[in-house]
């Protein structure tokens, strides 16, 4: 075929497959014709239409294979079908709804019509990505696009549809209007990431049937798990802007990560919530009616969305934001204090987890200030922070919040006073994003040595109370953190410490899913039972996890799909040989694409150090497909018990690996190395780094150093600190006594 692999040369595409006859072949478009091919016993001529638009080359795709489809559900017109392997037709229903009401959704949205008759989504065994987008002939891992909806869990659900909904958003951002060059790859997957989360929360509020049925879904309070991820990641000095200069294929492949994803999304999401969502949507649904069937570069989008603001009476200089936002790493964090009376004190400057210098960077930041009035009103303003420092009134107040709603990308830094005013009442006074960003900024802070370890778990325990998932999300983690800074006699205290803050929370809950409770409570009784079984210790959650896998086994519907991955793990993290082999057969049968990663995940879960050591063996045999081996992998370098022996097995196994993997996939599993914070160990990683470079990991390698770096100076500096604040009388230096006369004599 040819054709030139660069996004603005893009043509019409008609294909014809020669197949084996038993084959089913699926394209962009709908099968014209199949007849025996002329000449070739045994094979067939598939036709496709051809296309209805232009085509970048890299949204053409076939498949050949052993599928069957699902049957045709028409929207607007548009045939939808799914497509898998035989004997797992009974996966593909929840697929099939996310598919039509995503094709609804994005025409309505985006007053945008599909440019053909049929969108072909197919779950593919085996495959490197997560999901392609080509057009009308959508490719996705079984784990994208499958699942058992009596059993799944709600962030197994919420995954598939997030996915479906990405790579429909792609219709137009991607595929309708296509980036010119590789350096607006953001354009892409931005806003597919901002489209899929958008629409999923309309859908929600507009009542559509889908998510009602299962719940009432809040995706952006979800999302501040992956805005958290993008802060963590642009807190680096090796962070990269969302767009910047691509002159090699390498460095295309380089920028699929957090940054061109979540952090490209969270700053789309913050200028739409500044502007307002009807100018947003304004701007971009005539975007992309300008731009259809053509390419764009990123300030076409910048004077839609200012043109939109013009026509709806608003004067905010959007080109000027995003510009900074979007052509600048990192990111700031924006300090407040008390001024003189009735004024609050603002600063910003670069957030960084390790000094990078004299740094005077500024950003456009648009701020959401609420201020609760000693009356007990509440008001809110909007306003443009610039400069590097500056005052402003607000009167006589009981509390000031900035960043209020969550959605700004900056961190923020209270004074004390202002702090304790505005964390009386947590729960009161802050929703869960403006909770989870405060717990966030302050965990960022230990990580950046600004804060310390004992202070951090005081404010831990503010949270006691907490009843939001995505907020224990980021206590969860950062307590798993700080065990693993720990060992003997401070690691029990700590457990203790762990059970008193966990404990009171899931017993709240009851260890047992209701009838009609929120989406949200069933999800936190996984994640505080998660917690509890393993790092907590907490007898009573272990003795529930054996209970609920045993009625599992029985019938796979006779508990609730969020308890079983907790319990699954629990029992990893105490199981024995037995245990293990268990899981092991559990995996190599497992009935759905969620199940098999599930056992398949619970083998670095273990706690046996010969145990593991088979799962380190597996990652290089026939039993574990290559692309899912190197993200099990990183999970074993990041297993406390096994990390060092994982890291020696790769060093030995290197050329083995890098062969048998996907060229992204070692891309991933190279993070894993980050875990492995000890002096000692962090100079071989350094040192084999150096040697063996990673082809399309160059940037990933440099930010897991730096990453190695922030944990290692995290377990010399805290370390000692927590040990202290847990164990006083132990490392509180003895007494000095006088000496006896005769001595001093």
């Amino acid at each position: 075929m040819p054709c030139f692999d660069e996004p603005e040369f893009k043509a019409k595409i008609e294909a014809e497959l020669i197949v084996d006859e038993k084959l089913t072949a699926i394209s962009n478009t709908r099968v014209v014709s199949s007849t025996p091919a002329e000449g070739m016993p045994g094979k067939k001529s598939v036709k496709f239409g051809r296309t209805a638009i232009p085509l970048s080359s890299y949204l053409f795709a076939f498949v050949v294979g052993e599928f069957v489809s699902t049957k045709p559900v028409y929207v607007n017109g548009v045939e939808i079908r799914v497509w898998t392997t035989p004997g797992k037709e009974h996966l593909t229903e929840f697929a099939v709804l996310c598919s039509a009401a995503a094709t609804a959704y994005y025409e309505r949205r985006n007053r945008s019509k599909f440019p053909g008759d049929i969108i072909n989504a197919i779950a593919i065994p085996d495959f490197a990505s997560g999901a392609m987008e080509n057009w009308g002939c959508i490719t996705y891992r079984e784990t994208a696009l499958l699942l058992d909806l009596r059993t799944a869990s709600m962030a197994e659900k919420k995954r598939v549809a997030e996915v479906i909904y990405h790579e429909h958003g792609h219709n137009d951002f991607g595929n309708k209007c296509t980036m010119r060059w590789w350096n607006g790859l953001w354009l892409n997957e931005s806003f597919a990431t901002q489209g899929s989360h958008q629409a999923m929360h309309e859908e929600v509020e507009e009542g559509q049937a889908l998510f009602q049925e299962l719940g009432g879904w809040k995706v952006w309070e979800d999302f501040a798990l992956s805005r958290g991820a993008a802060l963590r990641l642009d807190s680096l000095k090796s962070t990269h802007p969302i767009e910047c200069p691509v002159n090699h294929p390498d460095e295309v492949a380089e920028l699929f990560d957090v940054i061109s994803y979540e952090k490209g999304c969270s700053v789309l999401y913050q200028i739409q919530q500044f502007i307002g969502d009807t100018v947003f949507r304004d701007g971009v649904a005539n975007y992309i009616e300008k731009h259809k069937f053509a390419n764009t570069e990123t300030h076409d989008l910048w004077d839609a969305l200012e043109e939109s603001c013009r026509k709806h009476g608003i004067d905010v200089p959007v080109r000027k934001i995003m510009d900074a936002w979007v052509f600048t790493s990192g990111h700031p964090v924006v300090s407040v204090k008390e001024g003189k009376a009735g004024f609050i004190e603002l600063s910003q400057k670069t957030f960084k987890f390790l000094p990078k210098g004299d740094d005077k960077s500024l950003w456009p930041v648009p701020v959401t200030l609420a201020v609760k009035r000693r009356d007990g009103k509440i008001e809110e303003r909007k306003f443009l922070f610039e400069t590097a420092d500056e005052s402003h009134f607000i009167g006589d107040y009981e509390w000031v919040k900035l960043n209020a709603g969550g959605s700004g990308f900056y961190r923020v830094r209270y004074s004390p006073e202002l702090l304790a005013k505005l964390t009386r009442n947590v729960q009161g006074s802050l929703d869960v994003v403006e909770r989870y960003n405060l717990v966030n900024d302050t965990w960022a802070g230990v990580r950046a040595g600004i804060a310390s370890t004992p202070d951090y778990l005081g404010m831990v325990k503010q949270f006691a109370g907490e009843t939001d998932p995505n907020v224990w999300a980021i206590l969860i983690g950062s307590l798993r953190t700080l065990d693993s800074l720990l060992t003997g006699a401070a690691r029990d205290v700590f457990r203790k410490e762990v059970r008193g803050v966990a404990r009171p929370a899931l017993d709240r809950l009851g260890f047992k899913a209701k009838d009609g409770e929120k989406p949200q409570d069933k999800e936190l009784r996984g994640s505080l039972l998660g917690l509890l079984g393993t790092i907590g210790e907490d007898a009573e959650a272990r003795k529930t996890a054996t209970e609920l896998f045993a009625s599992w086994k029985q019938d796979k519907t006779s508990i609730d799909g969020n308890l079983l991955p907790p319990a699954v793990s629990i029992l990893a993290y105490t199981g024995n040989k037995a245990r293990y082999d268990e899981y092991f057969d559990l995996y190599k049968k497992a009935a759905t694409p969620q199940e098999e990663q599930r056992f398949l995940g619970a083998l670095t879960a273990f706690r046996d150090k010969d145990l593991l050591d088979k799962s380190i063996q597996l990652m290089l045999s026939e039993h574990v497909r290559t692309q899912d081996a190197p993200y099990i992998f990183a999970a074993l370098l990041r297993n406390d018990v096994c990390g060092e022996a994982a890291w020696n097995f790769m060093r030995a196994n290197w050329d083995k690996m890098i062969k048998a993997y996907p060229e992204n996939g070692v891309v991933r599993m190279i993070g894993g190395a980050e875990s492995l914070d000890t002096v000692e160990l962090a100079a071989e990683v350094r040192d084999f780094f150096a040697k063996n470079p990673v082809k399309q990991g160059e940037m990933a390698t440099a930010q897991m150093l730096e990453q190695l770096d922030v944990n290692v100076r995290l377990r010399q500096n805290e370390s000692p600190k927590l040990t202290a604040y847990l164990l006083p009388a132990a490392t509180k230096a003895p007494e000095k006594k006088d000496e006896p006369a005769a001595a001093k004599k």
